[in-house]
């Protein structure tokens, strides 16, 4: 069973929580969290952990990740192929300390670059 984090946990205030290109997953988590299964391999950053998907961009296939064991959080592009990549490179992976870090290093600068304010 995947477990959802409570609402006011997903992200660290209200001003940062809808930033587009970013919007939370809600009933399409589970769906998220098979396909980052189906095409993880053995060596992939992600392979074997277990993790709950939190957002998802709108323009494109990257999904935010919770890692279960607190390590962080993972932003992750999705190949949709449906079953295991070729290489543990894909789907392509960077992983952040904290969801905190995530906010300022990730979604902020995507949120400039898609409003066009870079």
């Amino acid at each position: 069973m995947i477990r959802r984090p409570p609402r006011s946990t997903l992200f660290p205030s209200r001003r940062s929580s809808d930033l587009e290109p970013w919007a939370k997953v809600g009933e399409f988590a589970d769906n998220l969290v098979a396909e980052l299964q189906r095409e993880t391999i053995v060596g992939h950053k992600l392979f074997g952990k277990e993790v709950v998907a939190l957002a998802q961009r709108i323009d494109s296939d990257e999904v935010l990740y919770r890692l279960s064991d607190g390590s962080g959080v993972a932003v992750v592009h999705l190949t949709w192929i449906g079953e295991p990549e070729q290489s543990s490179e894909w789907p392509d992976t960077k992983i952040f300390p904290s969801l905190e870090s995530w906010v300022q290093q990730g979604m902020m600068v995507d949120h400039r670059e898609y409003i066009g304010a870079v």
